[in-house]
């Protein structure tokens, strides 16, 4: 069983790393792509690495850059916090036997931020995160090489995650099963037309949050 992590496990704020940084910094809209591709996919050790990218790209200030970068690296760290059910829900599957692992995109600040609430887990777990990895979703190599990792065939795995073109559709052409988890479903009004319109293959099992989820409903879903 594989999870992501970012508003499936953890929350925090609502504006983007990326476009928080664009904001703070005065950085072209258009620098988005950038940013995210830096931030996701780059194993960034510490707010002065990701500071002097920026300074150097963006011709800023290199003191003022990092001052800033250092502040809302720590802040992403703190501001981190578990969604509701979350830690009840891994425990209940540990009772249960059932293996898990972790398939995210995140950044290394957020991912610090889910080893502050999950420490054991984060040393334990297989983790498979995109800024280690220099691969994110949607790319379905990120759930191969999870797969390959794990040892675990298609149609044996199961993904639970909060958005459906990252996390679950991917995990759908593989053959996985899917759980979607609707925790910002302002967030999914494109993928939820499109699923009524029955455009695109529906998830295993749709719940509002991890909260609502349980081994029992995985059971019946999947251990047939």
């Amino acid at each position: 069983m594989f999870l992501d992590i970012g508003f499936t496990m953890i929350g925090g704020p609502e504006i983007g790393p990326a476009g928080w940084l664009i904001r703070a910094l005065g950085l072209p809209h258009g620098a988005k792509a950038t940013l995210q591709s830096w931030l996701f996919t780059t194993p960034l050790r510490t707010p002065e690495e990701l500071a002097d990218r920026l300074s150097a790209h963006f011709s800023l200030d290199r003191e003022a850059t990092r001052q800033v970068v250092s502040g809302f690296w720590e802040r992403q760290i703190l501001d981190a916090y578990p969604l509701p059910g979350a830690e009840s829900f891994l425990i209940a599957l540990e009772r249960a036997g059932i293996p898990y692992g972790f398939i995210t995109n995140i950044w290394t600040p957020f991912l610090m931020g889910f080893a502050r609430h999950f420490p054991e887990v984060f040393e334990r777990a297989p983790l498979f995160a995109s800024c280690r990895l220099g691969i994110s979703k949607p790319d379905e190599g990120l759930y191969r090489h999870a797969l390959a990792a794990c040892g675990v065939q298609a149609d044996q795995a199961v993904m639970i995650g909060d958005t459906y073109a990252m996390d679950l559709a991917p995990a759908l052409r593989l053959g996985m099963k899917g759980v979607w988890l609707l925790h910002r479903p302002e967030k999914e009004k494109e993928d939820l037309v499109a699923l009524l319109n029955q455009r695109s293959p529906r998830p295993d099992l749709t719940l509002a949050t991890i909260a609502d989820l349980t081994v029992e409903s995985l059971r019946r879903l999947f251990l047939v």
